[in-house]
């Protein structure tokens, strides 16, 4: 019985997170299959993620809104001990392919010219199947043998409710499990892709501004142009923006992860010790946690240039008239680390000064690929490293 205007604003919010949900889900989905560019072996992570957000969205958010709203279980009896089941194992899933999302980032970053040895389908389907078995493995075994209530009375039984009461041993097990431990990967995987990058952005900043030759005795030294002082304090400015955007993308994407399941999983712990917490205020924090959900299909794309030009195609309103640039290339030599040469097809910012002349095809390897990282790394000049 919903009276008020208050519970149908409520209702239309919740209903519109929903609907968010399954059309940004489904529609990158179908962006993966219907464009052939978009088919490789990264791509299969983002797909296991926007399904694990998919089914948050079609099997934990209706009942949850019905929750919210009724105050109490509606549905048949029988299906609640199925939906918390799919509750946890859902939302443990599309944190868990996050973390591998990240992994398979970082494995890219330190070793490109590995990379496709090491991530071979087969492989990536084993971690994707990984991801899954652990988030099945923390809700439906627990769960169905009852071990999340152990030392719990059934006080509550004649109360229509369907919420799952976990004890501190369980929720601490869980919580690490498929929150704690993944998020330290996460940081640590995104941590590491930025220092990778600073610490490439040496390597070709010492390569693109070699040392100054010094006069010879009774030589005068000879200033720089100015065109090539200006030349270079136009890269060093373009180049810082980059440098900034790729810090705000990683703290942006970390950000809003943890704003969204930390809050839950300490509320989780806190409410397993005292059951002290207001029954609306964990339901707050608990949608908080399922609107993660609703942001994965906007912010990973967003950074993603093959993403944006599918959509581009796709839907009218997000093409873009603006000429086409290429994506910034970090190209480091080689000599002296063993691996064989490669061809870069990207062009140098430096290749328009006459000071700097342009790279050969043998001169380096396409080392960060910022479109398949999903941030435009940086590529510093030396006064703009720490």
């Amino acid at each position: 019985n919903i009276t008020g205007s208050g519970p149908w604003l409520l209702a239309f919010m919740l209903t519109a997170i929903i609907f968010m949900t399954v059309c940004g889900n489904i529609l990158l989905i179908a962006l993966v299959f219907s464009h052939r560019s978009l088919r490789c072996t990264s791509n299969c992570f983002l797909v296991s993620l926007f399904f694990s957000d998919l089914m948050v969205a079609l099997v934990v958010m209706p009942p949850a809104m019905l929750n919210v709203l009724c105050g109490s279980w509606v549905l048949w009896p029988a299906f609640c001990p199925v939906w918390l089941c799919f509750d946890v194992m859902c939302c443990s899933a599309s944190i868990l392919n996050l973390c591998v999302i990240s992994l398979d980032r970082y494995l890219f970053i330190i070793s490109p010219l590995r990379y496709k040895q090491r991530m071979t389908p087969p492989r990536a389907l084993l971690l994707v199947g990984a991801a899954w078995s652990l988030a099945a493995l923390a809700s439906f075994l627990p769960i169905k043998m009852n071990w999340h209530s152990l030392g719990h009375g059934d006080e509550n039984s004649l109360i229509p409710q369907c919420r799952l009461r976990v004890t501190l041993p369980f929720a601490l097990v869980a919580s690490v499990l498929t929150f704690f431990l993944p998020s330290s990967a996460i940081c640590f995987t995104y941590c590491r892709i930025l220092l990778a990058a600073r610490r490439q952005a040496k390597r070709v900043a010492a390569l693109s501004h070699p040392p100054h030759p010094h006069p010879s005795f009774g030589e005068p030294s000879r200033p720089p142009s100015p065109g090539v002082a200006a030349g270079e304090r136009r890269l060093a400015h373009k180049q810082g923006r980059r440098a900034l955007k790729a810090s705000l993308t990683l703290g942006v994407l970390l950000g809003l992860f943890f704003s969204a399941w930390l809050p839950f999983f300490i509320t989780n712990m806190a409410q397993a010790v005292c059951e002290c917490v207001p029954l609306a205020l964990f339901d707050a924090i608990t949608w908080l946690g399922y609107c993660n959900s609703t942001i994965n299909p906007i912010i990973y794309p967003l950074f993603m240039r093959d993403f944006k030009r599918a959509l581009a195609k796709l839907l009218p309103c997000c093409s873009s008239r603006s000429p086409r640039r290429p994506s910034p290339a970090l190209s480091i030599s080689l000599r002296n680390s063993g691996e064989p040469n490669m061809a870069s097809n990207s062009t140098s910012p430096l290749a328009s000064d006459p000071a700097h002349p342009a790279a050969t095809a043998t001169d380096g390897v396409n080392l960060l690929d910022a479109e398949h990282a999903g941030i435009e790394l940086p590529l510093l000049l030396p006064n703009q490293v720490d």
